[in-house]
């Protein structure tokens, strides 16, 4: 086995590639599998499909882990995507997002297989020491190079489609070619010198001829302890020593400064998984660690013949121990042996798929210069020491190591020493393949994602969700303080900014959403205590039928009556009348009036007064006066926001809700709450419903005043449910899950966040509501005791703010931190709690 001392790839076409020494090969790109913040369970589930996955090969394999970094100006395109005619507002929040991601870059790892496709016949060597032999004559005599031959290319075609075909969809293999290559070997060279662009997948048309990679593909400079850097070469050997890292040059970029380590032992009393995921262990350090396994793959059935000549070796050892005369030496370390090769053979056998892995485990660091590299290979060591595994830096083994990442290497000979043999299942709790993003491709930058220790952004696009027909409705849950509503503000904050409506329902004291609409942009806000605007479903209301609607609905709930009593019957023939234009009456006061009057028909007088007196309960309350006080003004929706402040409106108890008779006798202030709460909700889903081409966002905190109600819940239901046909997305926020709503509005909402709640059986309620597999003492004590955790002040440090547990529209689970705004005047909105309203006695 040569090692490789040059770039050794010289033709591709499609997803197939030749190297110089005739051998062809097969790329995929392949997708990780949602691992860390997962329970016992869901581990179990990824390790079993990373055993199918290595149960799928046969022979020698390479699978690259990728460290990629997005740079900000990736970022801030995907901010502005899909935002026609950016405010000047949303440009500085991206301008300052760019600056952020400049300091703190976000990365994410990518996976690549890379299987050969030529066999080890005699026929298949005999053809490619040829393919070899003709490229190396024509490169010496500067003959003209000739391509792999057709039918060559068809068969290694049919076989590359088995091993695709073979591979478990979970990992959902695509296809790469020749710009993935030119990326994959560009990342190689350069990491540490440059931040390169990140990988953007396309998929690989068919070709009718093959591509000259020799052309296209970087062939580096290797200098083994940078030794060129040195200024005295007749250094002593103990300088030396220490030099355990290689200089990477491409002559159009700055060095890089690369290390390699390499597996060495494991841990001997062996380990439990989950917990011991040694390959996967490298994701939780935040350096840009990459890694490649080179993998042989047996069948168990090819396995069993080495493993009968391994047992008669031992038996023999076992025979010539009982002829030795030695009265001092025994079988202790046979009997390991046999121990051992007892249990790997059970192992082997206990599956008819079960195979035999020998796998070489390469980590690489990098930086700009030698000191960073081996700082950050430092820590991944010493992590991996502290759970008993070794990793070797070989010293005149980092260019070898180094060429073992590259797609179309023969492994070296300081890899193929290092050689680990298991079995599959053994090998797949290692769980190489996972990846933890969250989130959209674009959007506003809503979190860090903070489940792994590589952070990337987690975007989100409310209208984007509901253009690809999905619900962009979110729930926030926590306890007070957690940092939910600040959550739900900043996601308010950049939707206004990139161009959303706002129909915000304030129950809170200190109007902390009546700031936040004012100080953003144009608002309208209605004040049940001090109203400046009318909600009159007659004068707000244009259609005729909505008008009628809204009205019978907003006046049946608020007088207490059905539309099958007498006066539920009267209410609605008179509404009809206005409907028809038999009467003209413009306000529920004229309606209050025309009741009184002698307009109506004698035999329904009775009815119709008993009706205008009880208005006239309801209009002399103080939150009456926004229904039934003529000299308001009718509602102006064409702010971009409108906020309804109902802070001291009283609603009714869950018994009274339920209890006919207790809802019977009601008091006035809690019958009106519960009529204008699901007045507003009808108000909100209309605005949502009248324009579809507007995307809309209806945030209601403190929700359960809302959903407390059957009325309120099913409004909101019905917006959640068709929302995203009219570009609308609802935002519920409350201290337990249990108060969204009943079941089935709880299970509508797509994205949902659960902040600190530290009262057990809230986290437990919450936990369910995020995903019932979570509800488990693993996450109770994270909610309760590690998310944005309080110190002896009662305070949240800094670092720690905005932490939640955040499911996306996907069902991806992971631990964020919301990032609010980063424009200042944003920021100081989205945190800011105004002073409460004073109250008159």
């Amino acid at each position: 086995m040569a090692d490789v001392l040059r770039q050794p790839i010289r033709w591709v076409r499609d997803n197939v590639f030749v190297t110089r020494s005739g051998v062809a090969y097969a790329a995929w790109k392949l997708e990780g599998l949602a691992y860390g913040l997962g329970t016992t369970a869901q581990k179990e589930t990824v390790r079993a499909k990373h055993q199918d996955f290595l149960q799928s090969l046969t022979g020698e394999a390479m699978i690259l882990g990728l460290v990629t970094a997005s740079s900000p100006e990736e970022i801030m395109g995907k901010m502005l995507e899909d935002v026609e005619d950016p405010s000047a507002q949303w440009m500085e929040e991206c301008s300052l997002t760019y600056q952020d991601l400049s300091d703190n870059p976000a990365g994410e790892r990518l996976y690549f297989l890379i299987a050969p496709l030529s066999r080890k016949t005699p026929q298949e060597l005999v053809n490619t020491f040829w393919r070899s032999f003709d490229l190396s004559a024509s490169e010496l005599t500067r003959a003209t190079v000739r391509p792999p031959a057709e039918a060559w290319f068809n068969t290694w075609r049919m076989r590359m489609e088995q091993i695709e075909k073979n591979i478990p969809s979970p990992f959902q293999p695509r296809r790469v070619g020749i710009k993935a290559i030119r990326w994959i070997t560009r990342h190689l060279v350069t990491r540490g010198a440059e931040l390169h662009s990140s990988y953007e997948h396309s998929e690989v048309q068919r070709a009718e001829s093959w591509i000259n990679a020799g052309t296209c593909l970087p062939e580096p400079l290797l200098d083994e302890g940078a030794l060129s850097d040195m200024e005295d070469v007749t250094a002593p050997q103990r300088k030396l020593f220490r030099r355990r890292f290689l200089k990477v040059e491409t002559g159009d970029s700055a060095p890089a400064y690369q290390q390699f380590a390499v597996m060495g032992l494991t841990p001997q009393a062996g380990f439990v998984f989950p917990g011991a995921e040694f390959i996967n262990f490298a994701a939780s350090i935040s350096h840009d660690i990459n890694f490649v396994l080179r993998l042989v793959i047996t069948p168990s059935d090819r396995v069993m013949s080495k493993n009968r000549r391994a047992e008669s070796n031992i038996r023999d050892q076992y025979r010539q121990r009982e002829d030795s005369p030695s009265v001092v030496s025994g079988n202790n370390e046979i009997d390991k042996s046999a121990m051992a090769l007892s249990e790997y053979v059970g192992e082997l056998t206990a599956s008819d798929r079960e195979v035999e892995v020998a796998a070489s485990i390469i980590f690489s660091s990098a930086g700009p210069t030698p000191e960073i590299a081996q700082d950050e290979m430092k820590d991944l060591r010493d992590m991996y020491a502290s759970e008993e595994w070794t990793l070797d830096v070989p010293l005149g083994g980092q260019e070898k190591l180094f060429w073992d990442f590259w797609p179309g290497s023969t492994i070296s000979s300081v890899a193929n020493e290092f050689s680990q043999i298991t079995t599959g299942r053994a090998f797949s709790m290692g769980v190489p393949l996972t990846n933890d993003l969250l989130g959209m491709p674009h959007g506003f930058r809503f979190a860090t994602n903070i489940t792994t220790g590589r952070f990337s952004p987690v975007l989100i696009s409310l209208a984007g969700l509901a253009e690809n027909d999905v619900s962009g409705s979110m729930g926030f849950v926590g306890e007070l303080g957690s940092g939910k509503s600040v959550a739900q503000k900043t996601v308010a904050s950049h939707s206004i900014d990139r161009g959303a409506q706002l129909i915000a329902v304030d129950h809170s004291d200190n109007q902390e959403w009546k700031a936040l609409a004012e100080s953003l942009t144009t608002a309208n806000v209605i004040d049940f205590m001090n109203p400046v605007w009318a909600l009159d479903p007659l004068r707000i209301y244009q259609s005729p039928a909505q008008r009628i609607r809204e009205t019978l609905n907003l006046m049946t709930m608020m007088l207490g009556v059905s539309v099958k009593d007498d006066e539920g019957i009267l209410l609605n023939a008179e509404l009809k009348k206005i409907q028809n234009k038999d009467l003209e009456i413009g306000s529920l006061r004229d309606l209050k009036n025309h009741l009184e009057s002698g307009n109506i028909h004698e035999a329904d007088r009775d009815v119709a007064r008993r009706i205008a007196r009880l208005m006239d309960v309801f209009a002399d309350v103080e939150f009456g006066q926004t229904f039934f006080d003529p000299s308001l003004p009718p509602m102006d929706f064409s702010a971009q926001a409108t906020v309804f402040c109902t802070h001291g409106m009283a609603l009714p108890n869950a018994e009274q809700l339920n209890n006919p008779e207790a809802r019977k006798e009601m008091g006035v202030d809690k019958t009106m709450g519960r009529a204008a709460y699901a007045y507003l909700a009808s108000i909100g889903r209309n605005i949502m419903y009248a324009d579809d081409s507007q995307e809309t966002v209806f945030t209601v905190d403190e929700c359960h005043h809302m959903t407390g109600s059957p009325e309120g819940t099913s409004t909101i239901s019905d917006a959640i449910k068709t929302g995203r046909k009219h570009k609308g997305a609802v935002l519920l926020g409350t201290h337990s899950a249990l108060e969204l709503g009943p079941p089935e509005l709880r299970g509508l909402i797509p994205q949902r966040a659960v902040f600190r709640t530290r009262d057990v059986q809230l986290a437990k309620q919450n936990l369910e509501w995020l995903d019932e597999s979570y509800a488990t003492s693993e996450y109770i004590d994270l909610v309760t005791k590690d998310l944005a955790p309080m110190d002896s002040s009662g305070s949240v440090p800094e670092h720690r703010r905005g932490e939640a547990l955040f499911r996306d529209h996907l069902s991806r689970v992971g631990k964020v931190k919301v990032l609010i705004p980063r424009a200042e005047n944003r920021a100081k909105t989205v945190l800011t709690t105004p002073p409460k309203v004073k109250r008159e006695a």
